[in-house]
């Protein structure tokens, strides 16, 4: 998180339309246990931007130079009183790649639209999914139309 973070801020600082700020960004954690879910909000700190900006191991559990110091904990406040709103891709709302494999890559571009996102597993995030259902109806069908040798 802490590179992704430090990347896009390098990589926006010199485009006002679309500049991040870094006092005012902050990359919220969310974990799951049983029975709750609890939200936990991190500020990339100047020392975490220098070093996000180096990095280049983005894979290892522990990369080197990572430390707590490269971000700190801050407020965030959950009301009911501010409403907001979904930034989703205007290509068919498709914005989950993870059963896609290869198919996001770091520099495609896409439009985006306000709009209410596909569930997660929504079919659409998915669509080899349902190709292997159609692979096995039709297999099925030729296994049958094959005469058996041994009869």
């Amino acid at each position: 998180d802490v590179t992704t973070h430090a990347r896009i801020l390098s990589k926006t600082a010199d485009k006002p339309k679309v500049r991040w700020d870094g006092e005012k960004t902050i990359a919220i954690a969310c974990a799951f246990t049983p029975g709750s879910c609890s939200l936990t909000a991190y500020k990339l700190t100047p020392v975490g931007f220098e070093w996000g900006c180096e990095n280049m191991d983005m894979v290892s559990a522990s990369p080197e130079g990572f430390s707590p110091a490269c971000f700190e904990r801050v407020q965030m406040l959950l009301s009911d009183r501010f409403m907001g709103f979904f930034m989703v891709p205007d290509d068919n709302g498709i914005w989950n790649y993870n059963f896609m494999g290869p198919a996001h890559r770091a520099d495609m571009s896409y439009g985006l639209q306000l709009d209410i996102p596909r569930d997660f597993y929504d079919e659409m995030h998915r669509p080899s999914h349902f190709m292997n259902f159609a692979d096995l109806e039709t297999s099925a069908i030729d296994e049958v139309d094959k005469e058996d040798e041994f009869a």
